[in-house]
């Protein structure tokens, strides 16, 4: 068993319906990447305390029911995407490791955001968002309902964020889709007694704030010229406005800034409140 896939994408199963969509997602964008795909089912089998014999034999049936599971995943990969390279594994550890090391070297890694519960489940709530807090490489965490939207939208906050909107400019060279990039910012005057004054404060904060946009921007979108692109900053919380915004997103891309401690969640709460309540498939790009 090779627990580590190759280069391409990398997308956890575990026959759940949260997993299938997960699994057709990221079997489009494999597709559209012209990249292997491998698919990974893990299960606990550490929770066995029988006597060895049965404990042994218990094993082998969980084992033999995940081969199981992951051969229909594999099937039903198959049959819609003939063309595809296609690899699987069961991986008898935790769930969110197992995902992490298949996705080491992977371009993608894709996850649904939650799956059967119980500690033998690959796609429970919390290891969504461990892989999305500890990979290397950026994570899609594709929600279960069916969402079609017209545009990728990535969130801008400066600078630092230019590899977040290179992955959303790539996804729209990749699927035809056109960029919407979205900068967010909070009045530093904000004494509503007190505002008529500050017009033209707050005037200047905007152009400011237009400006970095624009600066962020503009070096990035040279390098796909073909990319129908807008960006655009507005007054507010970055939580609600991008959930509000990812209603008419095929995707929202949006970065994760700093490493999270080794068993920590630690992904800024913008990021966790869109992982829990955006209406569209999030793409989660860690900044190196």
């Amino acid at each position: 068993m090779n627990s580590r896939s190759p280069a391409g994408v990398v997308v956890g199963v575990d026959g759940s319906a949260h997993a299938a969509p997960a699994a057709d997602w990221a079997a489009r964008e494999a597709a559209r990447r012209d990249c292997p795909l491998h698919l990974v089912h893990a299960v606990n089998t550490g929770t066995v305390t029988l006597s060895p014999r049965t404990g042994s034999a218990v094993t082998d049936l969980i084992l033999h029911d995940a081969e199981a599971v992951l051969e229909e995943a594999l099937g039903k990969v198959r049959a819609s995407h003939p063309a595809l390279r296609l690899t699987g594994d069961v991986v008898p550890r935790d769930a969110a490791e197992a995902v992490l090391t298949a996705a080491e070297h992977a371009e993608l890694a894709v996850v649904g955001t939650r799956g059967h519960g119980g500690f033998a489940s690959l796609l429970l709530g919390s290891v969504s968002l461990r892989v999305a807090a500890h990979s290397a490489c950026p994570v899609v965490v594709v929600r279960g309902t069916e969402h079609v939207g017209n545009h990728v939208l990535v969130a801008v906050r400066d600078e630092r964020d230019a590899p977040a909107l290179r992955f959303a400019l790539r996804t729209g060279e990749l699927t035809g889709l056109s960029v919407r990039a979205l900068h967010t910012w909070s009045p530093v005057v904000a004494d509503v007694g007190h505002m008529a004054p500050m017009v033209d404060e707050l005037g200047e904060e905007a152009r400011l704030h237009q400006q970095l946009l624009l600066r962020t921007c503009d070096p990035v979108r040279e390098d796909f010229p073909d990319v129908a692109f807008e960006a655009r900053q507005v007054g507010g919380g970055a939580a609600g406005t991008l959930v509000d915004a990812s209603r008419q997103a095929a995707l929202l891309v949006v970065s994760r800034r700093q490493p999270a401690a080794h068993f920590g969640l630690r992904l800024g709460g913008a990021v966790h409140a869109v992982l829990h309540h955006a209406y569209c498939p999030v793409a989660v790009v860690p900044l190196r």
